[in-house]
């Protein structure tokens, strides 16, 4: 009984581990690029110099994706600046405004990605933090 016991255990356990390990494989492999440092921005056109400091993450899917966005840092983190330093009050002061931009943000990420690899890359983009200065 013993011995079946423990021939059992000494087959079934690789093969379990085995089984995860490859579960984890073909899973998902979601990555967070983070942009550091933080976007400081002046933004609108008119009156008082206001600014923008806000954190962004984008969020990719494959190792390939995630490598190809890293790689392409400098050319995004320009895009997003002259993106956000564009904007007007009325955006950046309302809950409704800030996730109009964050979707503008993300099309104007997935269209540089497109133009420099043939593929948007990136799923989403985050605001981890978004402050703002009138």
């Amino acid at each position: 009984m013993l011995k079946r016991l423990f021939f059992t255990l000494l087959v079934t356990l690789p093969v379990m581990a085995f089984a995860e390990d490859e579960a984890a494989l073909a899973g998902p492999q979601v990555q967070y690029i983070y942009f550091e440092p933080a976007f400081v921005v002046n933004y609108g056109s008119t009156g008082r110099i206001k600014y923008l400091r806000t954190d962004v993450a984008l969020k990719v899917s494959t190792t390939e994706a995630g490598a190809a966005v890293a790689h392409h840092k400098p050319y995004l983190r320009n895009s997003l600046v002259m993106l956000f330093s564009a904007q007007e009050s009325e955006i950046m002061n309302s809950t409704q405004g800030r996730e109009e931009l964050r979707q503008i943000a993300l099309e104007e990420v997935r269209a540089v990605m497109t133009q420099l690899e043939g593929a948007p890359s990136v799923d989403d983009l985050y605001f981890n933090n978004f402050v703002v200065q009138n």
